[in-house]
């Protein structure tokens, strides 16, 4: 299946959603300063990736818009996201009890290159979809590399 620059697009700016609750949640939901202060930098980190893709969403040329997905369609793209990408509650649980930065921190990493991977896996329709699509690999690219910089820190 090929897929257009607006539909890649709506379904980054769905995934970022997804990524600022998880990463709010893990802040909220675990007991270490350290993983909560992690965890609210990557849930900013998130909304710059949201921001970013609405922008680019919504400078798309008339020719590259199609419709907006259906409820339907966000949520099978929501489940497929939950299946390949999203860590489970319970590992969420054992990062957060843990206490353990390096714990969370490789959580995250593994997130990141997971969304790389499923990006990099949409084959796009035409040349300037591909460009679309190209960009949100580099911004997750830049996110995951920012995150390993973090590591080394």
């Amino acid at each position: 299946m090929s897929h257009s620059a607006d539909y890649a697009l709506q379904v980054a700016m769905h995934m970022e959603r997804l990524g600022i609750t998880f990463y709010q949640s893990l802040a909220a939901g675990c007991g270490d300063a350290r993983i909560a202060a992690l965890a609210a930098k990557l849930a900013e980190d998130e909304k710059k990736h949201l921001w970013i893709f609405e922008r680019m969403f919504h400078s798309l040329p008339i020719e590259q818009c199609g419709p907006k997905q259906t409820e339907d369609q966000i949520a099978a793209t929501a489940g497929k996201f939950y299946k390949l990408i999203l860590p489970t509650a319970a590992e969420v649980k054992e990062v957060a009890l843990s206490g353990d930065v390096t714990k969370a921190l490789k959580m995250a990493m593994q997130m990141e290159s997971d969304a790389v991977a499923y990006y990099s896996s949409m084959n796009p329709a035409v040349g300037s979809d591909s460009a679309v699509l190209k960009t949100i690999i580099q911004e997750e690219k830049k996110h995951l590399s920012a995150l390993s910089e973090y590591g080394k820190k």
